[in-house]
């Protein structure tokens, strides 16, 4: 009934007497006897108890010769040396293994099949114990050439992949080479850190591995234990640095290109593509771009003044003057032969505008009240750290402690303090205020961010600013600049990150516009529209008396240094197709009342002040990074306040009418 190999899984199930045909013992006998003779067995001397032991059986086919601890005694009553068994069957089992492993290595792109121990020992009636010993050899001969056909086909894999690399590495450019350039003296242990676009932080060699403040500095640069942390031990002739020996240190790939350019024709700026690059753009090598920046003011850049010398029409004198007999009669607020650039008034250093004992600021949006006064929403920047005790922490914690305060003035210049009625009006994290008077409700609206990369919020007060309503999140966008229509709707210009901006430039922040319906609805995203293609942030618009649109901008953010000459103006007469932008339309340099003069690092954040004539009146701007002899002195002649550095305060400054 059962075949041999069933029968091998019923041993020791069956009982009663075996029957069987003389022809089934002949089989049996000759296949034992091959067994046997292949283990070196002598059938001879034990058929003869093989016949006795047989004819008396009962109960199990295979029995243990209890007289023989080492032996086993068969169905036919051979008996077969345990321990000799036990070492063929292992070297069996190994000689199978190693022929599974040569097969698996020799046929790796084949399909492997199985090999299975096939033995005619296996077959036999022997007993459980050493017929589950053969199958776990089994088993583990089977495992052992999967396992070690897994480990080919993974070894091929990353083969494969170290060849490919292999001729990436190859095929590297020079310059993606030269980004890897390491002035540090221990390039196994720092990497260098650039900080071109922050002036007083200078480049440090950074330990690899994000080890906190620990630093040293690069070659041709030396410690100097604050900020900047390292700097230039070389002059402007140096190889291996940029710029005057004791400044923030500056070191440089001598193979790298040129890094300054003249933005615009006229503004001669540092542009890194990307923040640790080195990979400038341009023809100029210093931070004088050689002097051959064209001048904008003598109309060096202006097409109808190099061409013809004659303007046609208001659009020649940038909207900002009117053309008679081929000349630009430029409004009070504008100057240059094409009316592009701004004119501004001395300052009083008694009146610089906001300049608070406790907090700095930057930047702020006034609006004049009905009873003859100013009031001003400012950015004020609280300390991180104790800030009820600690005074001035200046720009750096902006992000995460700037809020909006209201401050006040009897004149437009300032100076302006805190309104105690009310100073704060929004909590930390909020910045850039922009309020405008609705022309359709005269309603006051504050626009402002609620983070610092947004989104815009939108506030509404019914009472000149004595109560608000809450604040509205009406666009995901940034750094707002809204012009109120007639109508009740709302262009929201704001800065766009990621831009297609057209080379040579150093970011990709430019300005774009939404729509917004109604003081009720949020802007209308899917309509956004480029406006300016030039690196810019902070856009504000406004209208003047004739009806044309401005805008004012920062023209060179982030990584363009320097900022000197980063103010950007522009002009519409629809308010939405806009004029190329006038770069450095107005500067760091501010001019005081006395005959003397400061330069700062930073001037960002304009926003024109606009008569009730619609004639522009004022300019507000955060300004940092200016000379510590700035600010209110005291009976001995001390000046106090401001403290220099990134210390930052925000300046008004009347326009020249």
């Amino acid at each position: 009934m059962n075949t041999d190999n069933e029968r091998r899984y019923h041993i020791g199930q069956h009982r009663g007497h075996r029957h069987t045909s003389s022809s089934s013992r002949s089989s049996s006998s000759n296949n034992s006897s091959r067994l046997y003779e292949r283990y070196n067995v002598n059938v001879n001397k034990t058929s003869s108890r093989h016949q006795q032991q047989h004819s008396k059986s009962r109960g199990r086919h295979t029995r243990r010769d209890y007289n023989d601890a080492s032996s086993i005694v068969s169905d036919d009553g051979t008996i077969i040396d345990r321990d000799r068994l036990t070492q063929r069957l292992k070297l069996v089992a190994l000689a199978l293994v190693l022929y599974t492993i040569y097969t698996r290595l020799s046929t790796t792109s084949e399909k492997v099949e199985t090999i299975s121990i096939r033995s005619d020992y296996i077959n036999d009636p022997i007993s459980k114990e050493h017929q589950e010993e053969v199958t776990s050899l089994k088993r583990f001969s089977d495992h052992f050439a999967k396992k070690q056909l897994q480990q080919d086909l993974l070894e091929s894999i990353q083969k494969q992949a170290d060849e490919q690399q292999q001729q990436q590495n190859n095929k590297l450019s020079s310059s993606l080479r030269k980004k890897r350039w390491n002035p540090c003296l221990n390039s196994k242990k720092y990497e260098l850190e650039r900080h071109d676009h922050e002036a007083r932080h200078g480049d440090v060699c950074r330990a690899k591995g994000g080890g906190l403040g620990i630093y040293e500095c690069p070659e041709g640069c030396h410690e100097t234990g604050q900020a900047p942390y390292c700097a230039n031990s070389y002059g402007k002739n140096s190889k291996s640095t940029i710029g005057d020996k004791g400044t923030a240190c500056r070191v440089r790939n001598p193979s790298a290109p040129p890094e300054y350019r003249c933005d615009s024709g006229s503004t001669c700026i540092l542009a890194v593509s990307t923040p640790g690059g080195e990979d400038g753009a341009g023809e100029y090598y210093d931070d004088t771009c050689d002097n051959k920046c064209l001048d904008g003011r003598k109309g060096e850049l202006t097409e109808w003044v190099v061409s013809t010398g004659q303007c046609t029409n208001d659009w020649d004198c940038s909207l900002a003057g009117t053309c008679i007999e081929g000349k630009c009669e430029c409004d009070p607020w504008a100057e240059g032969v094409d009316c592009s650039y701004l004119r501004f008034q001395p300052v009083d250093k008694s009146k610089l505008g906001y300049l608070d004992e406790h907090h700095s600021s930057w930047g702020g949006s006034i609006v004049h009240k009905s009873n003859g006064e100013y009031l001003m929403y400012v950015s004020e920047i609280i300390c991180k750290e104790d800030p009820d005790t600690r005074k001035r922490c200046g720009l750096n914690n902006w992000e995460t402690h700037s809020r909006i305060a209201q401050v006040i003035s009897s004149s437009i210049e300032g100076p302006y303090e805190r309104w105690e009625a009310e100073p704060v009006l929004l909590p930390p994290e909020h910045h850039n205020p922009s309020v405008h008077v609705s022309p359709k409700t005269g309603d006051w609206v504050l626009y402002t961010i609620s983070g610092s990369t947004g989104p815009i919020e939108r506030m509404v007060s019914k009472d000149e600013g004595k109560t608000w309503g809450n604040p509205m999140t009406v666009s995901p966008r940034q750094n707002p600049g809204p012009f109120l229509n007639d109508d009740g709707s709302t262009y929201l210009f704001y800065r766009g990150d990621g831009m297609d901006i057209a080379h040579p430039t150093c970011s990709d922040e430019g300005i774009a516009m939404q729509h917004c319906p109604s003081d009720n609805e949020v802007c209308n995203a899917p309509n956004d529209l480029v406006v300016i293609s030039h690196t810019g942030e902070d856009p504000s618009v406004f209208r003047d008396h004739r009806g044309y649109y401005h805008m004012l901008f920062n023209a060179l953010p982030y990584k363009c240094v320097p900022k000197l000459q980063q103010g950007g103006h522009a002009w519409s007469l629809d308010g939405i197709n806009w004029s190329n932008p006038r770069i450095g339309a107005f500067d760091t340099t501010i001019q005081f009342t006395d005959g003397s003069s400061i330069t700062c690092e930073r001037r960002e954040r304009p926003q024109m002040v606009i008569g009730k004539d619609g004639k522009p009146l004022a300019l507000v701007s955060g300004v940092t990074g200016c000379p510590k002899a700035l600010g209110h002195a005291d009976v001995a002649g001390n000046w106090k306040f401001y403290r220099g550095g990134d210390d930052s305060f925000t300046l008004i400054q009347k326009m020249g009418i």
